[in-house]
């Protein structure tokens, strides 16, 4: 049942510690400066809040982007632009300019710069996304199973037709690849949300495609969805099945297993709402938002310390429900 809910869903090295800082919005870096809390949406626009907003609890009225088809996955590139994958009535890939951002209260509605639709014959169901130290976005492929990468030189090359991804790594360890992130050594690690699953694929494995076992496995019980590391290496993830966020420390990633999370919090604010997106502000907080009803909850860092049920410390009432992946990035 998971794994249908799921596809019916549309559904670093030293040397990129630069980068990451200019990269502010993946989930890989998101312990630089946060600004706006970006969030995709199945049924409505891309939201953006200000770090204001989420100050405190309440209804506030978010920036909207409204795209095409169902947004999942969203990172900003360098130049702070926008890359929006849409999933799954469109196998393509979105890119909205900092300029176009920037005048979102004039224009809620602005025409992508740049529209990458996939060969269908390769790219089935885009999911979460993730740039990687080099500038080449990762896309999780849900309906294929594999990781994408469409490479910074064909991002750059602008709007392509049945375009094919420069790399696609598939995995007897992936089935349903939901969304990515990049630990400090540029491993690639994959959420598989219909497998129960998380699995790592190491940086040196990134270089090329084809089918590759995963070098870390780990079995969980929580459908996980978004994933993020902390400044430690720790992973947290949501668990969209058993309703709670989890932190894998960062020993329990070495080696494949089925490791009991080191903290779970669970809270009266995801219920059966579902946590599907996870992302750290500056202050290292976290924030959580849930699928069914677009709640937003903001957990202290001192409350990441020990498992519990811990209140949220602001608790918004989102404009959408159905919330995917959720990135801190620029404010315009």
């Amino acid at each position: 049942m998971q794994t249908i809910r799921n596809l019916g869903r549309v559904r670093f090295p030293a040397a990129a510690i630069a980068l990451l800082m200019l990269t502010c919005g993946t989930s890989s870096s998101a312990w630089c400066a946060s600004k706006n809390l970006w969030i995709s949406t199945f049924d409505g626009p891309i939201e953006s809040y200000t770090s204001k907003q989420l100050k405190k609890s309440g209804m506030p009225t978010p920036i909207g982007l409204a795209t095409a088809g169902p947004s999942h996955g969203l990172a900003f590139d360098q130049s702070k632009n926008l890359w929006v994958s849409i999933h799954p009535d469109h196998s393509e890939v979105v890119q909205f300019t900092a300029a176009q951002l920037k005048d979102l209260k004039n224009d809620p509605n602005p025409t992508p710069a740049v529209v990458i639709s996939t060969d269908s014959t390769v790219v089935k169901d885009l999911s979460g996304c993730n740039f990687d130290s080099e500038g080449n976005l990762w896309v999780a492929d849900a309906g294929n199973g594999s990781l994408d990468e469409l490479s910074k030189a064909q991002l750059a090359a602008g709007s392509a037709d049945e375009l094919t991804p420069n790399i696609v790594i598939t995995s007897a360890d992936l089935v349903e690849a939901t969304f990515v992130t990049f630990d400090k050594a540029g491993n690639a690690w994959v959420s598989d949300a219909g497998e129960d699953t998380i699995a790592e694929f190491s940086a040196s494995q990134l270089t090329s495609g084809g089918s590759k076992p995963a070098t870390v496995v780990l079995n969980t019980n929580l459908c996980p969805e978004e994933l993020v590391f902390d400044k430690e290496g720790n992973l947290w993830v949501a668990g969209v099945c058993s309703d709670t966020v989890v932190e894998f420390a960062k020993s329990q990633l070495v080696s494949s297993g089925s490791p009991t999370p080191s903290i779970t919090l669970s809270s009266t604010i995801f219920g059966d709402d579902e946590p599907s997106g996870v992302a750290f502000d500056s202050e290292g907080d976290l924030v959580v938002t849930t699928f069914e009803d677009g709640t937003i909850a903001k957990f202290t860092a001192k409350q990441l310390k020990v498992s519990g049920a811990p209140v949220p410390k602001v608790v918004v009432t989102g404009a959408e429900n159905d919330n995917n992946q959720i990135i801190f990035g620029p404010a315009f």
